[in-house]
């Protein structure tokens, strides 16, 4: 049997993420959520569950549950526990981290920085060595990206399997800085995995167009698409509609799948996924059933002036064999059935390529919608034929 691979996992804590993290991953506001990290530190969750399950959903219980666990050890357990007696059992996890050292204003910066959560898995990875399988997470804000010093270590010693973005968190993807790093990862052949949808965590200080410049620096500045991104900026910050000129919609504009191509047109060899098929909003557009989703893909889609949705994108101009190393993967997206089955059809009807497909969940974000083998389960049932490729074949091929 080949081996098989959860390829979009994540084990932080919060004390990893920013203090109003919560905030943002359990979408209340920030002194509920702070009231409610205080309460399952101090009270059973059975306990919460009975005196609060009237008022918070279960699943968002389950979610803060896991985010103040004591330990990325005791969440990878978690992880992986919910596997062991399954028919998945020996699963190999490939767990992200994430530099969220600069998402937040200075004040809000994580109890444990960033090289403290890299610290913590070099540990993690010598106990389980043959299970876990870390990303390396950048940020270019961070001064060890100028030399690729510490990555290079990391990746070298053959400790992390591969590298993690994620844009929303205040930068673009085509940023300048990560130019070495991409150039290495491409000469390297090693696995970059990137986050893409309308939501997720994102850039949560008091002013997000602080790190949203009108004309930021590119890796290939002279490329047809930069002025087209500079248009797409302009306008997010003249919108008549407001709330796109706050940091839930504005880091949008970091997350926009065509960030790549410039990228891509640099580095054609790059193995890069672009995680979540661009997400719900994305995958369904106005045929979402939940009609505030299907407003929004309008809405983002005229202001952001696309001709097609970002999961087209990715299908016809990323996943395709002038970019021979590019993936994307079903995580998150996999909760929603309607999604799956979109991503069926276009497997029956061979306008995605299956190679180029991985699967992944994105515990514990994922546990906001459920249990992660129930999700796993939406996933196999609708993809039927194709979903043990995803797990193995495709998951390895993109990983080795």
């Amino acid at each position: 049997m080949n081996d098989i691979y959860n390829i979009h996992s994540h084990i932080f804590t919060g004390k990893c993420a920013p203090k109003d993290f919560l905030q943002v991953g359990a979408k209340l506001g920030d002194g509920a959520s702070s009231f409610l990290k205080w309460l399952i530190l101090t009270r059973p969750v059975s306990w919460i569950i009975v005196k609060l399950g009237n008022l918070i959903p279960k699943r968002i219980l389950q979610f803060l549950k896991i985010g103040v666990m004591a330990s990325q050890e005791e969440v990878f357990l978690d992880l992986k526990g919910a596997y062991d007696n399954s028919q998945y059992s020996g699963i190999k996890i490939v767990a992200l981290t994430i530099d969220m050292d600069y998402m937040s204003d200075p004040d809000k910066k994580p109890e444990k920085d960033f090289n403290s959560q890299i610290q913590d898995v070099y540990k993690l990875k010598k106990t389980y060595p043959n299970i876990l399988f870390p990303f390396y997470g950048v940020d270019p804000r961070n001064p060890d990206i100028k030399n690729l010093q510490n990555l290079k270590r990391a990746l070298e010693s053959k400790t992390f399997a591969g590298i993690k973005l994620y844009p929303p968190n205040g930068f673009f993807p085509f940023d300048i800085r990560l130019d070495s790093l991409y150039k290495y990862a491409e000469e390297n052949n090693i696995p970059i995995m990137t986050h893409c949808t309308r939501g997720g965590s994102y850039y949560i200080g008091k002013n997000v167009w602080s790190v949203i410049p009108d004309n930021p620096t590119s890796l290939n500045p002279t490329h047809p698409l930069m002025p087209i991104i500079t248009a797409r900026i302009a306008a997010y910050k003249n919108a008549s509609d407001k709330s796109f000129r706050e940091n839930a919609r504005a880091c949008n504009l970091f997350t926009h799948p065509e960030n790549y191509i410039p990228v891509l047109d640099k580095y054609p060899n790059l193995k890069l996924c672009i995680a979540h098929l661009g997400g719900d909003i994305e995958i369904l557009g106005l045929k979402n059933p939940d009609a505030k989703s299907a407003k929004l893909f309008q809405t983002a889609k005229d202001i952001e002036g696309n001709t097609k949705s970002w999961y087209d994108i990715i299908k016809q101009d990323i996943l395709i064999e002038k970019y021979p190393n590019t993936f994307t993967d079903i995580s998150y997206s996999l909760c929603d059935e309607n999604c799956m089955k979109q991503l069926s059809s276009d497997l029956i009807n061979n306008l995605i390529d299956q190679k180029r497909v991985l699967f992944g969940t994105d515990y514990f974000m994922v546990a906001k919608e459920n249990a992660e083998l129930k999700v796993v389960a939406v996933g196999e049932n609708n993809l039927k034929v194709y979903f043990p490729d995803l797990m193995s074949k495709n998951n390895q091929s993109y990983l080795f």
